[in-house]
C-alpha cells in the first residue's frame, strides 16, 4: 500500500487528489490536508464585487471528499520535512510515500504601506465584502485598479476587473461620472502575453475609456493618493492588487529557493527530493524569456493532473506520462456577458507564444462551464 499526502485544498491540491483517487485502487491512501474546510473558486471574488454571482455559490466543503475515497484532514501545517516526506501539524505528524505541496501563495497588502488602510484588497476573499460596500456607495469620482507589487495571481485579472467595473457602472447609469485607471509597475500591461498581447489589451481598454499607466512602482499609499516616487496617482476608490508571497511554512522549509518559492522541474514538477512535488502558485518556473510561468488556477489544475498521473505510474510500475508542455488558457471577461479566450504556449522558445480569441458571449459561457465542470468533477453533483 502507498500513501500520498497532498498539502493544500485549492485548485492544484484538489485536482491531484481527485485524479489519484480515480486511478489508484482503494488499497492506496490519499490524504488531503488544509487548515480551512472550504474550497473557493477564485473567479467568484470579482463576480461578487460586480454582482455577477456570489462567493458562496462557488464554494464547496472539502470534507465531502471523504465520501469519494479521499481522507481530508483539517490541520494547521507547522513544518514540512521534504527529505522525510512528512509534515508536522498541531495534531501530530503525517508521513507518506509521496508528498505534493500545493499550498498556494498569500496576498500581502502589509508589504505596501497604507494599502490596507486606504485601499481594498479583492484578491483575498476577506476583502471583497468591504470593497463591494464601497462600490455600492460610489456615485462618481476616480477609481484606480493598482498592481502594487509582483508577483500576483492571475495576471490578466486586474484588467478584467477594470472592464467589469466599466460594465457595472454603465448598468448603474453613472459611468459618465467616473474615471477608471489601471496601473502596473511593469513596462507593458501583460508581460506574459508579450508586446502583441499587451497591445491587444490596450486596444480593449481605450474604447471603454479605461486609462492605463505602466512603470508605476508603488512606494506607499496615503489617503486619496498612491505615491510612485517621482509621481502620484489620485483616487477616490482604490482596488489594490497586493504582492503575493509563499506561506511562511514553505518559505522556512528545505523546499524554499530564492524568495521562498519552490524550485521544480518544469516538465514533472518534482522538487530536488525524490517523490516530492510542488505545483501551482507556490512554484517558480522560469520561462525562456526569464519571466515566470503564470500563477493561475487553470495552471495548477493542469499541473495537478500531470503529477497525479506520474505518481500513479510510479506506484503501479507503468509508463510515465508525457512531460508538462507549458500550455494553458484563461477567459478574460470584458463585460458581464462577454469574454475573450487567451491561450498560451509558455514553454515556447525564444519566448512564450500567446494568442487571443475575439470577445464573444460564447467565451463567457465557456468560462461559466469551466467553473461548473470542475466543481462537478471534483465534488460531484
Amino acid at each position: 500500500m502507498a500513501r500520498v499526502l497532498v498539502l493544500g485544498g485549492g485548485f492544484g491540491g484538489v485536482s491531484t487528489a481527485v485524479e489519484l483517487r480515480k486511478t489508484l485502487g482503494d488499497e492506496h491512501e490519499i490524504i488531503l490536508v488544509d487548515r480551512s474546510p472550504t474550497f473557493l473558486m477564485g473567479l467568484r471574488k470579482l463576480w461578487d464585487l460586480v454582482e455577477m454571482g456570489t462567493i458562496e455559490a462557488g464554494s464547496r466543503d472539502l470534507r465531502t471528499l471523504q465520501g469519494r475515497g479521499i481522507r481530508y484532514e483539517q490541520r494547521e501545517i507547522l513544518a514540512i520535512d521534504s527529505a522525510g516526506r512528512s509534515v508536522a501539524t498541531e495534531s501530530g505528524t503525517l508521513t507518506a510515500d509521496y508528498l505534493v505541496v500545493a499550498l498556494g501563495c498569500e496576498a500581502r497588502p502589509d508589504l505596501v504601506p497604507g494599502l490596507s488602510e486606504y485601499g481594498h484588497n479583492v484578491w483575498d476573499v476577506s476583502g471583497v465584502a468591504r470593497a463591494k460596500s464601497a462600490l455600492d456607495l460610489f456615485e462618481g469620482g476616480r477609481i484606480v485598479v493598482a498592481i502594487t507589487g509582483m508577483p500576483y495571481t492571475c495576471p490578466p485579472a486586474p484588467f478584467e476587473c477594470s472592464m467589469l467595473l466599466d460594465d457595472h457602472l454603465r448598468a448603474r447609469g453613472i459611468r459618465d461620472r467616473a474615471s477608471i485607471t489601471v496601473t502596473t509597475p511593469k513596462p507593458m500591461l501583460l508581460p506574459n502575453a508579450g508586446v502583441e498581447g499587451s497591445r491587444w489589451l490596450a486596444e480593449q481598454l481605450t474604447p471603454r475609456d479605461i486609462a492605463y499607466q505602466t512603470c508605476r512602482e508603488v512606494h506607499h499609499v496615503e489617503e486619496g493618493r498612491i505615491d510612485c516616487g517621482d509621481t502620484g496617482v489620485e483616487f477616490d476608490l482604490l482596488l489594490g492588487v497586493p504582492p503575493h508571497r509563499p506561506p511562511r511554512v514553505v518559505a522556512e522549509s528545505d523546499l524554499a529557493g530564492p524568495g521562498g518559492w519552490v524550485a521544480v522541474d518544469s516538465g514533472t514538477f518534482e522538487t530536488g527530493h525524490e517523490n516530492v512535488f510542488g505545483i501551482g502558485d507556490i512554484t517558480k518556473v522560469s520561462l525562456a524569456n526569464g519571466l515566470p510561468l503564470p500563477k493561475a488556477g487553470v495552471m495548477a489544475d493542469l499541473q495537478g493532473q500531470r503529477v497525479a498521473a506520474d505518481i500513479a505510474a510510479r506506484i503501479e510500475g507503468t509508463e510515465s506520462p508525457s512531460l508538462f508542455d507549458g500550455r494553458g488558457f484563461c477567459f478574460l471577461e470584458m463585460s458581464k456577458s462577454t469574454a475573450a479566450l487567451i491561450e498560451g504556449h509558455f514553454y515556447a522558445r525564444p519566448e512564450p507564444r500567446v494568442s487571443v480569441g475575439a470577445e464573444s458571449e460564447a467565451h463567457a459561457d465557456r468560462k461559466h462551464r469551466f467553473e461548473s465542470d470542475r466543481l462537478e468533477r471534483w465534488f460531484g453533483e
